[in-house]
């Protein structure tokens, strides 16, 4: 299974923030077109490697992950289409989406936000479930990007896809996942999941 991450060039305003000098902006997350690729990482659950694509070796990428299982978190409604702007095609039936399956099992309709959705972000979920946390935050990586620090954009990006594969490989083998101030939600192993013991997780 390759888990991939994405992050963006542009910035996106939070709710009350100001423009900041010298940053370029998108109209919003839904806004694939105007976004762009800064990278995206990789992490393949059986070889334990992972992959670092920045913008000129998209086309790589979409060969890279061609026929192959996919997986991430929150992928469905954003990566994805985000990717295939940019000519970078993921096949949607052999694809996982964690977040989607977190609040499938909470009945939640994943294309209809509300109530049940919230409190299940991936810093509240590897914090709950493994004791571990996110490095930033998605909205910063734009930022960091145009103001020179490429590395940085890597290296969070890097984490992110780390703590989404372990979440991942987690739920599909029939973990327990958790988040502050919920109820536990268990998951059933996957059948069409195949995986080898490595003990890294």
């Amino acid at each position: 299974m390759i888990v991939f991450d994405v992050e963006i060039k542009k910035g996106i305003l939070r709710e009350g923030e100001q423009p900041m000098p010298g940053i370029e902006y998108c109209a919003g997350w839904r806004d694939f077109d105007n976004m762009g690729v800064a990278c995206v990482c990789t992490f393949d659950t059986l070889s334990m490697l992972s992959r670092v694509f920045t913008t000129w070796r998209l086309p790589e990428l979409h060969q890279y992950l061609a026929g192959k299982q996919t997986a991430g978190f929150n992928t469905r409604r954003f990566d994805i289409p985000l990717l295939g702007v940019h000519g970078v095609h993921v096949d949607p039936n052999s694809h996982y989406d964690a977040l989607e399956q977190i609040w499938l099992k909470l009945g939640a309709d994943p294309d209809n936000f509300g109530e049940l959705h919230k409190g299940w972000g991936l810093d509240a979920v590897m914090q709950a479930t493994f004791g571990l946390s996110k490095t930033g935050h998605g909205a910063d990586a734009p930022l960091w990007w145009q103001q020179g620090s490429h590395g940085k954009v890597i290296d969070y990006c890097l984490n992110d896809v780390w703590l989404e594969a372990r979440l991942c490989h987690h739920m599909r083998r029939g973990g327990v996942v958790k988040a502050n101030g919920k109820a536990p939600l268990f998951f059933e192993p996957d059948a069409a999941y195949s995986w080898t013991d490595t003990g890294w997780w």
